[in-house]
């Protein structure tokens, strides 16, 4: 009987140990006002004050993975698998392709998103075809979406508008995420692909956007690999970087995957959706 009375009190003790931690982890995580003005002192430190903070290290070769195993697969026969937010409308103009439609808007300000209901671990390629209708305005691929807690985002947390600060600067959400076929609202393409960090919107890394050309198929690859994301546009390196961990904040791991499309006028086409894991034996670097 000793002996149970021992084994229930340390149970109790490290019940209140392990609660204690996690209380202290949860309060160490920064306000949105915090990570403002932690980046805006970052900022101040660059010498050129024309320059820009990266905080990504974009000097990495491309990650050449050679087996992966399927974990999931949207052919669009309906949109199920998807969840809208903001403004805009979901359709399938074709049995195989799902359609992201956002009419009047202006970036920055309400658009039309769409996550996949499916958590996705770390450790994985994304794959799917694009076709950009119009270019007033461009395309965002979130990744990694997930509450800074740890809870669902589509599920768990507070309903969002679908304007930007809802997912770029919400005390509740962390992810990455990367514009693609980026266009002004105007129709003017920009000449790079930002790929950004949040909340927050820390930019880790810019780079040339390889999607330019409205009304052809472009085949988009991204990897997620612990602190490494990239891309490819057709088999070309579109570029990426690695997070050199240096936010007080905790590297987005898994998550919901998802589209924005924003602007005056932004009609993007999807099909032949697939996300891998990646088998890490398989991992080397070109």
């Amino acid at each position: 009987m000793k002996n149970w009375h021992r084994f229930f009190n340390l149970v109790i003790i490290l019940s209140f140990a392990f609660l204690s931690c996690t209380e202290k982890k949860e309060a160490e995580l920064l306000t949105i006002d915090e990570l403002i003005t932690f980046q805006k002192n970052a900022q101040a430190k660059i010498a050129d004050p024309d320059s820009v903070k990266i905080w990504g290290n974009d000097n990495i070769r491309p990650v050449n993975v050679t087996e992966t195993k399927t974990i999931f697969t949207d052919e669009f026969k309906n949109l199920d698998n998807w969840q809208h937010e903001g403004i805009g409308f979901l359709n399938q103009p074709d049995s195989n392709i799902f359609q992201i439609n956002c009419v009047g808007s202006s970036q920055g300000n309400e658009g039309c998103m769409a996550f996949c209901k499916t958590d996705f671990p770390d450790s994985i390629v994304i794959e799917y075809d694009l076709f950009i209708m119009e270019t007033n305005g461009l395309v965002i691929n979130f990744i990694a979406g997930q509450g800074r807690h740890g809870e669902d985002m589509l599920t768990e947390l507070p309903e969002r508008r679908g304007v930007f600060d809802d997912y770029i600067r919400n005390p509740d959400l962390r992810s990455y995420h990367v514009s693609i076929s980026r266009y002004d609202d105007s129709g003017k393409h920009t000449g790079v692909s930002n790929w950004r960090r949040n909340p927050g919107i820390f930019l880790m890394a810019q780079q040339p956007d390889l999607c330019k050309e409205p009304r052809v198929w472009y085949h988009i690859k991204i990897l997620k690999l612990g602190s490494i994301l990239q891309m490819w546009v057709d088999n070309n390196f579109a570029g990426g970087f690695e997070d050199l961990n240096e936010i007080p904040e905790p590297i987005p791991q898994s998550g919901k995957f998802g589209f924005r499309a924003i602007g005056s006028l932004v009609r993007a086409q999807v099909k032949n959706l697939q996300v891998f894991k990646i088998i890490p034996q398989s991992i080397t670097k070109n």
